[in-house]
């Protein structure tokens, strides 16, 4: 029964670092280049909540549309002034771009809030119920539920709508799509701010689980490049399996060992995926471009 459980728990955790997973793998295919400043928009959603549900009172129905709406205006400032200008420069002047800007926003957000750790109250309740032998937690079974039914959502956005299928077009081709009259630009630009409201609800997600601070993102960030690397960086679905792969793991090393190896599995799971499969187990490459 405790292995059960302690299943259920790493598939709420991992249903969110699918989500954040997502955000890298979404930017990866249009831009070619991992945003490592993914884990910071993620943080900023959560911060933005506890500014606008916590200290001014705002009803969390309100507080969150608005926080995704933060976080989705932040992105769009990261893709104008550190992705747009690099566009055609090299991978590498990408991704040393994407680690200034995590460190900036990193320390404005050390400025703003300090570093004292924040608890963020449940937003959709923490008060445990028992079925069977089973301790489920509100907040934990509708974090399963938000990361999947997004994951679905997406998936239907990106194939059923005409926006959709030109980002899906500029993904994979950006001259062919460029000449079939796509707007290449808009649909960059579209796929930045629509990974920066994924990573801003799993922040959100995330903040009743873990105690927040100012440096919280590099570590959520860490957990997502690590799912992402691990389901791979050309599928969007293999993000979610990666997410609940690391979870799990995060938990049942924490039930048969101890809290002190939560931090490390993330690492130990990047290192033997870029080792053993570069690719990640959702892909059937052999090799996989380097960033």
């Amino acid at each position: 029964m405790q292995i059960l459980q302690q299943l259920i728990q790493g598939l709420s955790l991992g249903s969110i670092y699918g989500l954040v997973a997502l955000g890298y793998v979404l930017i990866y295919q249009a831009w070619g280049v991992l945003n490592f400043a993914q884990g910071e928009v993620c943080a900023i959603g959560a911060f933005s909540l506890l500014v606008l549900h916590v200290e001014l009172g705002m009803p969390v129905i309100l507080a969150m549309p608005l926080a995704i709406i933060v976080s989705m205006i932040v992105g769009y400032i990261i893709e104008f002034l550190s992705f747009r200008p690099l566009e055609n420069a090299k991978d590498m002047s990408k991704l040393i771009a994407t680690i200034g800007v995590s460190i900036c926003v990193r320390n404005l957000l050390r400025v703003i809030f300090g570093a004292d750790a924040f608890a963020f109250p449940s937003i959709f309740g923490d008060k445990p119920f028992h079925v069977g032998g089973l301790i489920l937690v509100p907040q934990n079974l509708w974090n399963t539920v938000f990361g999947f039914g997004l994951v679905i959502l997406l998936n239907l956005f990106l194939k059923k709508t005409r926006v959709g299928k030109s980002m899906r077009a500029t993904a994979q081709d950006k001259e062919a799509a460029r000449l079939m009259g796509i707007n290449v630009r808009a649909s960059l630009t579209g796929t930045f701010v629509i990974a920066s409201a994924i990573g801003a609800i799993a922040g959100m997600l995330l903040a009743p689980v873990y105690l927040f601070n100012a440096s919280i993102g590099a570590t959520i960030g860490t957990k997502g490049y690590a799912a992402a690397v691990l389901g791979g960086l050309d599928f969007a679905s293999g993000a979610m399996v990666g997410g609940i792969i690391l979870g799990i793991a995060e938990c049942l090393a924490v039930a048969f060992g101890s809290s002190a190896y939560q931090s490390a599995i993330a690492y130990i799971v990047l290192f033997l995926v870029l080792i053993l499969k570069p690719s990640g187990i959702m892909s059937k490459k052999k090799t996989v471009e380097k960033v």
